[in-house]
């Protein structure tokens, strides 16, 4: 199972390729197959991405009182966009 998940709109990081892939295998060989690969289109993709954008991320995720603050201004987005 493959997910990607973007930074972008819930998190307000338009434009700084914030996000997150997460791969589901079912044994090490895949798992290392998988890995492999993945780390083969991330280095023709790019060499040195941006990391403002993932210390923005780490800070409202890791922080208790950062991550309360923006679940409640996501619920509000979303509630808006609905």
């Amino acid at each position: 199972m493959v997910i990607a998940q973007s930074f972008a709109k819930t998190m307000g990081l338009y434009g700084e390729r914030t996000g997150a892939l997460h791969v589901v295998t079912t044994d090490k060989d895949t798992q290392e197959r998988v890995m492999s690969q993945l780390k083969i289109i991330v280095r023709t993709n790019y060499s040195s991405p941006p990391i403002h954008g993932a210390k923005i991320a780490a800070k409202i995720l890791t922080i208790p009182e950062n991550r309360k603050q923006w679940l409640l201004e996501l619920q509000a987005v979303t509630d808006r966009m609905n």
